[in-house]
């Protein structure tokens, strides 16, 4: 017992002398009977920040790098914005972000400089739906009124190799969620200028290499294309170039990144996992469903390796709600909020527990120490912590340098530190700190932007004690004014506290484009591309400019990727424009079945960038077995750099026309309708037009039209046979389309107009005159609801050939009547209808339709009575289908006799109709 108690007094000796020894070693010896020491952080400025530029915003102390890591998931992925406003509600800021699929786009944008509060209103603001779609269908508002024709009838387009087919790779470019992001890239408050590190927040996308199927990590380029290729699904979409590089989803190499991150120096990783789940036997009852499944259950098992060298990993708990959901924001939202902040104290103990076993002062400690707080700017809660926690108390150098760093979080000190001291038996630890300088005033280095200049005014009272948070957030704030006023390229080239004068200089680039850089255009002639341009030299670059510019490219249709990228070269800014183009030489299809033509295809072959000057030249055929025409043509929706428009063209058409004798059984009063025989119509000649663009709303035009033209009696009667004629006749007229989506627009007016005249100016010829206005206006009440209206007014001589006779009858024309049951000289027509989207889905947006129409068509000017006006009425149920409006409706026609009053109603009999696809 004796030796054991030896032993134990001999170890005790040595501990303690070992803990006095390590104590001494911190401090260093000023006077004889005074042992001092400091604690302090080890600030740092993150890389590329030139402090003789930026000097007062805060700077980083942690010893261990941390990444934050967003994986895949679809609409899943939007959870990951409940998660940054939990992370920034506790002040956790990572040292990175590194991004997949949908987490590339939340973490790009973040990173941008975007906050999440920021986020949630833009992800509601866009139409997910429409930007993810399968469709290479743009937004009619920017496109020229032909190519709107064109895009309605919604063609299938294969390319062509030679005279060789070349099957598509996907079914969409996927240009239209390239638009949307490059606009918000554009918008956003910091610029990479082809480097993601100098983002906000430095910034790693990554994507997979189709050619060799390795993991790319992209830290630098194209910010937006970066983006966009990591959120590339490959089959659906087409792969984003990248660099020379096919690149698509990231997800099938690494959909959660935690290797990319410990590659690029993470330390410790927080990872959102909002992956979907593999789905269930009962879901899998499809080929699609299958093959998906195939590639998840891939992905499943590197996501597992992924996450074996994971920190902290946060899985919001939207259990089976689909990747291709995109509803419910704010559950979204709300459900990655709660599950961070369920993992929050595990997260700021991983950080505290990594950052202790880094510290300097990690074997170090005092005894009993009087407190001393040098400074009054310590906030009053953090203060009284300290005292009560640390006075007279045992007290850990890790704790103190873990308090300063709470002090220094505070935002009012340019540095901080501990002083310990001991005298004789007294022990003292004083915080101090230096503190900025009042602040005197915002130098602002320009006179251009007006608007800062009083926002610095109206902000001086605000921030008169200085403070690093508070600056950065009056950073961003001057940011996000420049970018709401339209200045994109506008940025802070210096934010600076001068210590003696305690002015905050303020230096603002010009934001004026240097130089306009186009890449990748092989084909293209550079006017093409310069004069869809509308940036205005001398000025600063505005948003407005850059969005009517990247719009104006994406409806020219010469391009499958395309973006706008801000960079800096040589000390001047660059806007280049970086694209892609499409196989010019393609062959289209449509197709349409009605209950009047049956069968009908559209094919179409052509070169839409014909000698690289966007010139179009096709051949077509439209029609089926009761109407064709063959066409070529050759055309160009804008001359040059002008917005004259022009369209040469010879055409060969048969169009097949049933003749319908009306009889009122006046015993019964009912209207009953004979076909009676059929007739063609041939016609073949040329034309040429020419005409000026109003803008993307409408055309203007003249043309003059040479056509041989004859009538041949296919049966029946009466015989309307004719020789061929002569017609050279001169048209002058215009277009108006204002409609924001077809077949089911909401809104906008569709205006036809014309006059056309024909003289004797050939051998059998005929002379006469033609007036037509046909006018249709929709109004939107709300996303259920719809009004719309058509108004028709046509008149001619009475010279007018059967064959340039009006037309009335038809599901789109006028209910109760079939397809060209009266043809005369006059006609007038108006309608009115009422349009519902049911809430629910029939397979494809679904809708019930009801019109009334009111009109009648009359042989000559003298015939003209409005008492003859009939009346038509229908209803329809409609589908929204990828190939077209498919439509299923009946209708009845009425004439009143005498008034309204007994026995003077005529109805006509039930006609019913059905149709599929567009318009040919």
């Amino acid at each position: 017992m004796k030796k054991f108690s030896e032993k134990y007094s001999i170890s005790l000796f040595f501990l303690l002398l070992a803990v006095f020894i390590a104590g001494s070693n911190a401090f260093t010896q000023d006077i004889s009977d005074t042992i001092t020491s400091t604690v302090s952080l080890n600030l740092y400025t993150p890389k590329n920040t030139d402090t003789n530029k930026f000097n007062l915003f805060p700077k980083k102390f942690n010893y261990k790098k941390i990444a934050l890591v967003l994986s895949g998931g679809g609409a899943r992925g939007f959870s990951q914005i409940g998660v940054l406003k939990c992370l920034e509600k506790y002040g956790i800021e990572p040292d990175m972000i590194v991004g997949t699929s949908m987490g590339s786009v939340i973490g790009g944008l973040y990173s941008s400089g975007y906050r999440p509060e920021e986020l949630d209103s833009i992800t509601k603001s866009i139409d997910w739906e429409n930007k993810v779609s399968l469709t290479n269908k743009y937004q009619r508002e920017y496109l020229f009124p032909d190519q709107k024709k064109l895009q309605d009838k919604n063609t299938i387009s294969i390319s062509l190799k030679g005279l060789i087919p070349k099957l598509p790779s996907s079914l969409s470019d996927g240009q239209n969620l390239m638009e949307t992001l490059n606009l918000l890239i554009l918008k956003s408050r910091y610029r990479s200028y082809g480097n993601f590190a100098d983002l906000k927040f430095p910034f790693i996308s990554v994507a997979t290499d189709l050619d060799n199927g390795g993991k790319v990590s992209m830290k630098e380029g194209n910010l937006t294309e970066s983006i966009k290729a990591s959120f590339t699904l490959p089959l659906f979409f087409t792969p984003t170039v990248v660099n020379g590089r096919n690149l698509v989803d990231g997800g099938l190499t690494a959909n959660i990144p935690v290797s990319v991150a410990l590659d690029n120096g993470a330390d410790l990783s927080i990872v959102v996992n909002t992956t979907s789940p593999l789905l269930t036997r009962e879901e899998l009852d499809n080929p699609v469903s299958t093959a998906d499944q195939i590639i998840s259950i891939t992905m499943a098992q590197l996501n597992k390796l992924e996450m074996q060298n994971s920190g902290i990993i946060i899985t919001p708990d939207i259990k089976n709600h689909s990747s291709d959901d995109f509803s419910n924001f704010d559950t979204l939202i709300l459900k990655g909020y709660l599950a961070a902040e369920n993992k929050i104290e595990n997260i700021i103990r991983m950080i505290d527990s990594a950052e202790l076993s880094s510290s300097v002062y990690a074997n170090y400690f005092i005894i009993n120490p009087e407190i001393e707080i040098e400074t009054e700017l310590i906030p009053y809660e953090l203060k009284d912590k300290i005292i009560r926690e640390q006075e007279n108390n045992f007290v850990k150098y890790t704790v103190i340098e873990h308090t300063l760093r709470e002090i220094y979080k505070s935002g009012y000190y340019a540095d901080v530190y501990a002083v310990i001291k001991r005298f004789n038996e007294n022990l003292s630890l004083k915080y101090c700190g230096i503190e900025y300088p009042k602040l005197n005033s915002f130098v602002l280095n320009t006179n251009k932007f007006k608007f800062i200049n009083d926002f610095l005014n109206n902000e001086k009272r605000t921030y008169e004690v200085i403070n690093n948070k508070s600056m950065l957030f009056l950073h961003d704030e001057i940011l996000k004014l420049l970018r709401k006023e339209g200045y994109i390229d506008v940025d802070i080239e210096k934010f600076y506290l001068d210590y003696n004068t305690g002015n905050i200089i303020i230096n603002l680039s010009d934001g004026i484009t240097d130089k306009i850089s186009i890449n990748g255009n092989k084909t293209t002639k550079d006017y093409i591309i310069e004069r869809e341009i509308k940036i205005k030299k001398s000025e600063p670059l505005t948003y407005s400019d850059a969005e009517i510019s990247l719009r104006n490219l994406f409806s020219s249709n010469l391009f499958r990727q395309l973006s706008l990228d801000l960079q800096k070269r040589n000390n001047l800014n660059i806007l280049d424009i970086d694209l892609i183009e499409k196989d010019y030489r393609n062959i289209k299809f449509a197709l349409r079945a009605d209950n009047e033509r049956k069968l009908q295809i559209y094919i179409k072959v052509g070169d839409e960038n014909l000698f690289g000057r966007s010139n179009q030249f096709n051949l077509s055929f439209a029609g089926g077995i009761r109407n064709q025409e063959y066409r070529a043509e050759l055309r160009a929706d804008r001359i040059f750099s002008t917005n004259f428009t022009f369209n040469l063209s010879g055409f060969y058409s048969i169009y097949d026309i049933y003749q319908y004798k009306e009889t009122v059984d006046n015993n019964n009063d009912k209207l009953i309708v004979d076909r009676t025989g059929e007739y063609r119509n041939i016609k073949y000649g040329g034309s040429f037009l020419i005409g000026t663009q109003l803008e993307k709303i409408g055309t203007a035009y003249v043309q003059a039209i040479y056509e041989r033209s004859k009538l041949k009696q296919l049966n029946g009667g009466p015989d309307v046979q004719t020789q061929f004629l002569n017609i050279f006749k001169f048209k002058i007229g215009g277009y108006i389309d204002t409609q924001d989506k077809y077949p089911f627009p909401e809104r906008g007016t569709m205006i036809n107009y014309f006059y056309e005249s024909s003289q004797n100016y050939f051998p059998n010829s005929v002379s006469y005159s033609k007036f037509f206005v046909d006018l249709e206006q929709y109004f939107y009440l709300s996303i259920h609801h719809n009004l719309y209206g058509r108004f028709e007014f046509g008149f001619s001589d009475n010279t007018t050939p059967l064959q340039e006779q009006f037309s009335l009858g038809g599901e789109d024309s006028f209910y109760g009547m079939v397809e060209d049951e009266l043809r005369g000289r006059q006609i007038f027509k108006m309608s009115l209808g009422y349009r519902f989207l049911f809430p629910f889905k029939i397979f494809f947006d679904t809708y019930f339709a009801f019109r009334y129409d009111i009109g009648q068509i009359w042989e000559t000017s003298e015939d003209v009575r409005f008492k003859d006006l009939r009346h038509g009425f229908g209803a329809a149920f409609m589908f929204d289908t990828p190939i077209g409006k498919a439509s299923f409706s009946a209708g009845k026609t009425l004439l009143v006799k005498q008034g309204f009053k007994k026995d003077s109603f005529v109805w006509g009999p039930y006609t019913f109709y059905f149709s599929i696809g567009y318009d040919l």
